[in-house]
């Protein structure tokens, strides 16, 4: 292995494990505005998502400097961010569903 892919490879692993630590501050906020709405999961659910829209188009905004790239983009970004969504969820969905009476208990 070169010296070079070595560490494209620690880099990954690096971005790997901050990736995991986005997910679980994420969570541990969605957590602490479910606790303090009196159990509301719908709501925090939702801005959870529209979060994510937004930034997401925020992103695709700031990388075409332009309105006309970045209207361009359109079609392209909402297939990329549904695709990911999609797997996300299905793979969320298979992982629940083996630990259905484990993760169904916790608080």
């Amino acid at each position: 292995m070169s010296d070079q892919q070595q560490l494209n490879e620690q880099q990954q692993q690096i971005d790997d494990q901050k990736f995991f630590e986005y997910i679980d501050a994420y969570i541990g906020l969605a957590n602490a505005h479910e606790g303090s709405n009196k159990g509301s999961p719908q709501l925090v659910g939702a801005a959870l998502l529209f979060a994510a829209a937004r930034y997401n188009t925020f992103l695709v905004a700031r990388a075409n400097g332009e309105p006309g790239a970045f209207d361009a983009k359109k079609d392209e970004a909402k297939g990329y961010f549904i695709e990911q969504f999609t797997k996300m969820l299905d793979d969320n969905w298979a992982d629940y569903a083996q630990n259905f009476e484990q993760y169904r208990v916790q608080k």
